[in-house]
Parts: structure tokens; sequence; C-alpha cells
């Protein structure tokens, strides 16, 4: 019913300027004949209407102006709300959640009973269910989405395959072309293992931090990058990684986004 009332009262303003306009219009014409006898009147007269168009046009450009800033006001407040509620309730829940997965994994596994066929297959396709979410929502909720809303951001997870050696093999990965580096290994597969693993803590690269990425320092495809454990409890599965364009691309904010869904990655892992 609001925007109904508000749909007719810019149609209502929209008219009367129209028709202030018009009017306008014919005085203009009646003040031009030097042989009109009421030429000084209608001069008065179109200067009145003028005005008048010009007030009903601020008043349609304020109330504009004004459900503009309500519509920013409240996509602030919808995204502080957001915020809060992944902050406090979901990235709480998370990283326990990838703990009890993989301690109960873990005793299954120590009474050796061999899981039903079902069990099996049930596992393998959720756990890449998972995976894939994962994957695409942190490309989708990280950087800005294109003109084409296709996302800016390229996410991937890189399986830990070789402590010792630092190796790490890319499992999956989504969002913008094209694909990320098969391998890691070298000096950006250490930086993984010590950065990452063993401080079990994000690496933020960008204007936010001041550093690189440590994967490809040469490269210009992205300057802001996350990285972060795909742990559950003591297991360690690999890392998750977003990289975007620009390097203010990606927040802190979103270092947090990407920690809870490696911790609901690692969950799923876990149970596989």
């Amino acid at each position: 019913m609001a925007w109904l009332r508000k749909y007719w009262l810019k149609l209502l303003l929209l008219t009367l300027a129209s028709f202030l306009a018009a009017g306008a219009f014919v005085a203009s014409v009646v003040a031009g004949d030097e042989h009109s006898a009421h030429r000084d009147t209608a001069l008065w007269t179109g200067a009145t209407l003028a005005l008048m168009v010009v007030l009903v046009t601020a008043s349609e450009t304020a109330l504009n102006e004004r459900e503009r800033t309500k519509a920013r006001e409240e996509a602030s407040r919808t995204a502080a709300q957001v915020r809060l509620w992944y902050n406090h309730v979901l990235l709480q829940m998370s990283k326990p959640l990838g703990k009890l997965a993989e301690e109960h994994a873990a005793a299954y596994n120590a009474t050796g009973a061999t899981p039903p066929a079902g069990l099996v297959t049930t596992r393998t396709t959720e756990s890449t269910t998972m995976r894939r979410s994962a994957l695409v929502g942190a490309a989708t909720l990280t950087a800005r989405l294109d003109a084409a809303g296709l996302p800016t951001a390229r996410s991937a997870y890189y399986r830990l395959v070789n402590r010792a050696q630092h190796e790490f093999d890319l499992e999956d990965w989504a969002g913008r072309p094209v694909a990320p580096r098969a391998k890691i290994d070298g000096a950006a597969g250490s930086h993984f293992v010590h950065d990452i693993l063993d401080a079990r803590s994000a690496y933020h690269a960008g204007a936010a931090t001041g550093l690189v990425s440590k994967v490809n320092q040469a490269s210009t495809d992205y300057r802001s990058v996350i990285a972060v454990p795909v742990m559950a409890g003591a297991e360690e599965f690999g890392v998750l990684t977003v990289d975007a364009p620009k390097d203010t691309d990606l927040t802190v904010d979103h270092v947090r986004v990407v920690q809870g869904l490696a911790d609901l990655l690692a969950a799923a892992l876990a149970l596989t």
C-alpha cells in the first residue's frame, strides 16, 4: 500500500509538472504577441508557472533522493546484519563442526568396521557437492561481480599430497577463467605448509595488508589473495584460495567468509 501511495504521488507530481509546463508555454506565446491586450498578464503568468514547474520538479527529485537514501540505508543495515550473523553464528559453528566430524570419523575407523557400499557412495557424492558449493561460494561471496553478473574472483582447493616435499594438487576450482596452477610446490608449497597449515591461520594479500601473493609474485592477473587452511581438528586436508584482479577486491571480512567455507569443506572431507 505504501508503494502504491508513492507511485500515485509521483504520477501526480509528473502530471502537475506537465500541465504547468504547458501553461507556461501558452503564456509565453501570448506574451510574445505584441498586439495582445493581455501581454503583461501572460508574461507574469508564464513566469509564475515556470517557477511552479521548478518547484514541482524539485519536489519530485527530493522524493526520489529520499527513496534512494532509504534504499542505501536499508542495504547497509542488511549487509551489517549478514556480517553479524556470519561472524557470530556460522563462523563459530563451522570449526567445531569440523573437529566433531574428524573425531567421529577417527572413532569409526578405529573400530575396523567396513563401511557399507551405500555409505561410501554417499560420502563421495556429498563430499563432492560440499567442495563445489564451497568453491562457488568463495568465488561469488567475495569480490564484486562483473557487468554480466559473473564472478571476478577465482577460488581453488589444493589438496595436500606430500607434506615433506611441500606438494599440493589442484582438486577443483570455480570463478573467473583461466584455471589456476595445477600444482603448488617449491617456495609456494613451502608457504602453504609453514605460513598457513602450520600457523593454522589465513594469508591475506592486498591493499588491506600490503602483502603480495607468494604463489606467483610476478603475476598481473590478480592483486588480492586469500589462502586459508582446510583442517578438521588435527587433520590437514589442504588449502582453499581465492584471488581477484584488484588489490582492494578482497577485504578482512572476506577472510572470515573464506575461512568459514573452508571449515565446512573440512568437515565434509573428514567424514569421507
